[in-house]
C-alpha cells in the first residue's frame, strides 16, 4: 500500500521568510573577579554595607572576595563565628565577624 501525501489546505498560507536584522555592536567592559568588591563592581552606585546582619555574599566580600564554597567550608569546620539562621536564610552578625577578623590580624 502506497503512502498518501498530504497536501496543505488552500486556506493555509505558506510560511514567509524573514529578513535578517543587523546586530548592533555592544561595548562590554571586563570586570576583574579578583577584586574585593567583586559583586559590587557591576553596580558602582551601590551603597556601603552598614547592616548588622550580613548575607553570605556580603560576608564573602568583607573577607576579601572569597568564594561562597570557601565560606561554607569555613562554616562547616567552625572557623567562622556569627552565623544566624533566620527561617530558611543564613545571615552573619557583622560585629562578631569583624571582631573575629581583628583577632586573625593580631595573631
Amino acid at each position: 500500500m502506497a503512502k498518501k501525501h498530504h497536501r496543505r489546505p488552500a486556506s493555509v498560507s505558506q510560511p514567509t521568510t524573514l529578513a535578517p536584522v543587523p546586530l548592533k555592536p555592544v561595548n562590554i567592559e571586563p570586570v576583574s573577579m579578583a577584586s574585593s568588591v567583586t559583586r559590587h563592581a557591576l553596580n558602582p552606585q551601590a551603597t556601603p554595607i552598614t547592616a548588622i546582619l550580613l548575607t553570605v555574599n556580603q560576608v564573602c566580600d568583607l573577607l576579601g572576595g572569597i568564594s561562597r564554597s570557601t565560606l561554607i567550608r569555613m562554616e562547616k569546620t567552625g572557623k567562622i563565628p556569627g552565623r544566624v539562621k533566620l527561617g530558611g536564610s543564613v545571615r552573619y552578625h557583622r560585629p562578631t565577624v569583624e571582631e573575629w577578623c581583628k583577632t586573625l590580624i593580631s595573631d
